[in-house]
């Protein structure tokens, strides 16, 4: 299947579907748009996912109960620069205060409107501030308005995530767009951040939900920033059946094609988070080949990609190989030392548990680049699993020393 990406595609690209953004007020210090809205023009079947943290904010708590109670839903009204979490009662409050506006200014039901928050935990959510602008955030209301509510929903991002793309189902074109956003607390448990996608497929909801958590489970949740999870990451999507392809009802090959294509999508906004990791400086896919069980390729995969030592090692790129092989001792994996190999963008470092000294200046080489591989070949088995992480800079711990609004 050929899933082809729409040049300044967005969250409002696939048809019938409208979003807009701005600054109300919340970031005070930056001016910077605080506000996003993502609006169907007619009910759309829905699906979500929602952060493990135990510790939920009050936008989570509403909108898994929401989502629970119906399965379609027409908006999704977010702000960024307030977590609306660990604030008490009102933060409660405060929620279906957003969410009765969101209806008023809408003509939505409000129990087809889904809320999400991100930001600073612990302070109260600047109601007013955010009422107070809905009339004109309804009002730009736009199929052109899915750039300005990517940056509605940025916290420490230092640009937009958003695509689109289309592929067909018969001579139906489809489209499926994102925005997403999350370049720090992030850890694969879940969502790990926020993301908004959007479809002009017809699909049934359990099909809706199984595309969603396949393509979650392949690339949002293989991925890591830091080891920290939100809590507030979501993961919503909206399919309205405006393409008006015949309805996806079972895992036939247009439901494999959907689900390509959404993971398509999934997997690109995973990458942009990565690259735009907090003080990151490097991108680098991790792919644990040769192992005896899938469940071994991911948590060697996973353990590698979260180990601090790992993170410094790549931004100092020094290729100490023996960070990466204590990390796949820790994972638990199944191998042997004297099997193990390791490889810099295809560059043999550590072959079948010997160190390649002569091989060290060029892996060097490679690890002075923004992006790169490494492949750990267990040898095993036939399983393997790709993570992606970044390096972890000064930036990072500047950032997140005095991170505020």
């Amino acid at each position: 299947m050929s899933v082809k990406k729409i040049n300044g595609g967005t969250v409002s690209t696939p048809r019938g579907f409208k979003a807009s953004g701005l600054y109300c007020g919340i970031k005070a210090k930056s001016k910077k748009p605080d506000l996003a809205l993502v609006v169907s023009e007619v009910p759309a079947v829905s699906a979500g996912m929602f952060t493990r943290n135990r510790l939920k904010a009050w936008p989570v708590l509403h909108s898994m109960s929401v989502i629970k109670k119906s399965e379609k839903h027409r908006a999704i009204i977010a702000n960024s620069g307030n977590a609306n979490c660990i604030n008490g009662p009102r933060g409660k409050e405060a929620v279906g205060a957003v969410v009765r506006s969101a209806s008023e200014h809408t003509g939505i039901p409000e129990k087809e409107i889904l809320i999400c928050s991100t930001g600073i935990i612990g302070i109260r959510l600047p109601v007013l501030k955010i009422t107070r602008a809905m009339p004109r955030l309804v009002k730009q209301l736009s199929v052109r308005g899915g750039h300005r509510a990517a940056q509605g929903i940025m916290t420490t991002d230092t640009r937009a995530k958003e695509i689109a793309v289309s592929f067909s189902i018969g001579k139906t074109e489809i489209r499926i767009g994102a925005i997403a956003k999350g370049v720090g607390m992030c850890h694969p448990n879940m969502a790990t951040m926020l993301s908004f996608i959007t479809t002009d497929c017809a699909i049934r909801r359990p099909m809706v939900y199984k595309a969603l958590r396949f393509a979650v489970n392949k690339t949002f949740n293989m991925m890591s920033i830091d080891n920290d999870i939100s809590t507030n990451d979501t993961v919503f999507i909206l399919a309205n059946g405006r393409a008006g392809n015949r309805t996806i009802t079972s895992a036939d090959e247009n439901y494999r094609k959907f689900e390509e294509a959404l993971t398509y999508v999934t997997m690109q906004m995973t990458k942009e988070l990565v690259k735009d990791g907090e003080g990151a400086t490097k991108f680098c896919e991790i792919l644990v080949s040769g192992a005896k069980s899938f469940e071994d390729a991911e948590k060697a995969a996973r353990t590698i990609a979260n180990s601090m030592l790992f993170k410094t090692m790549l931004a100092g790129a020094d290729p100490n190989w023996g960070r990466i092989a204590a990390a796949v001792g820790a994972s638990g994996a199944i191998f042997h030392p004297d099997r193990l190999t390791i490889s810099f963008d295809g560059i043999k470092l550590f072959l079948n548990g010997k160190y390649l000294i002569s091989a060290r200046t060029d892996v060097k080489k490679v690890l002075k680049h923004d992006e790169f591989k490494i492949e750990v070949a267990l040898n095993e088995g036939r399983h393997s699993a790709s993570f992606f992480t970044c390096d972890l800079t000064k930036g990072y711990v500047q950032i997140n020393a005095a991170y505020s609004t």
